[in-house]
């Protein structure tokens, strides 16, 4: 009992000091403001079990070229922007879809819409918020200053369950869909300590390929690591059959830990809330086990693991 007093001591005085030293930073996704009322309120959609609406406080930068380090840049380069979001909870878990209460200057997904995205997810209540924004994220004129290239963000996660897509524009078609998963994906690294650190030792009997671009680092050491993870994840689940089989059968090792942590939630899923890719994942689970997971453990007899 005193062990857990302590612990829970810890986190809040640790929670109280994050708190204090990001006080004045932009966050993403926003800050919270106060709930609003709607005259009439809105009867919940098919789907949704409550719609309300909040004022939040959103961040956004234009230019990043006179700021030396990305600290001065987190504090002076960027200008709060409030706006009223319409909150989509959705029925039967605590996932819930913001939406600007705006019309918006291009075409962006409807609610409906963000809902299918959602469900096509192996477990959707991974995700606390599903943030649209009508804004670029403020951290790109950073990126493009340091990578000196036209950097856009399409999404963003944090590890408190919180996805930002950034101006999803219905035309996106499928790769909205991709965007979600690898943004979902990170959401299951930051709370997957032991399979990642599994994931990361396993390059030393399989390397895997560099990605396409190196990410940029914002402090977090494991980033190359979440990125790979990703990225992987990505061609795993994906919408194309061909690239998924080719990506486990290149990396086993890899693809094996990866997938058995995604199973797992795809099968624990509740019926009314389970992915609507259901079958097609499962028919993928039987070629990972048949023809993937022979190959890795072949991998792992070469050497101890």
């Amino acid at each position: 009992m005193i062990v857990l007093q302590s612990i829970i001591v810890f986190v809040f005085f640790a929670l109280l000091v994050r708190g204090f030293l990001y006080r004045n930073t932009p966050q993403v996704g926003g800050k919270f403001g106060p709930i609003r009322t709607t005259a009439p309120p809105q009867a919940a959609a098919s789907g949704f079990s409550r719609i309300y609406t909040r004022a939040v406080t959103l961040f956004v930068a234009t230019d990043a070229s006179r700021f030396p380090t990305l600290k001065a840049f987190l504090r002076d380069g960027t200008v709060q922007q409030p706006v009223v979001m319409r909150i989509y909870r959705v029925a039967g878990c605590k996932a819930e879809i913001e939406i600007p209460d705006r019309i918006a200057d291009y075409e962006r997904i409807d609610a409906s819409q963000a809902l299918a995205l959602l469900r096509e997810l192996p477990d959707l209540r991974r995700v606390r918020r599903l943030h649209l924004s009508d804004e670029s994220s403020f951290l790109d004129p950073w990126v493009r200053k340091v990578r000196d290239d036209e950097f856009y963000h399409l999404g963003h996660a944090t590890n408190f369950s919180l996805i930002v897509l950034y101006k999803p524009d219905r035309r996106l078609g499928q790769l909205l869909g991709t965007t979600l998963l690898h943004e979902w994906l990170h959401l299951v690294a930051f709370a997957s300590t032991i399979q990642v650190w599994r994931f990361k030792r396993a390059n030393a009997i399989e390397p895997l390929s560099p990605l396409a671009f190196e990410p940029l680092n914002f402090g977090d050491r494991n980033t190359g690591v979440y990125e790979a993870w990703c990225d992987l994840g990505e061609k795993l689940l994906g919408y194309d059959e061909r690239t998924a089989r080719q990506a486990a059968l290149v990396s086993p090792v890899h693809a094996i830990i990866l997938w058995r942590c995604v199973e797992r939630m795809l099968r624990r899923t509740p019926l009314p809330l389970r992915s609507t890719r259901f079958d097609e994942l499962m028919k993928r689970a039987d070629f990972m086990r048949a023809e993937v997971e022979p190959k890795a453990r072949a991998l792992r007899a070469k050497q101890a693991f």
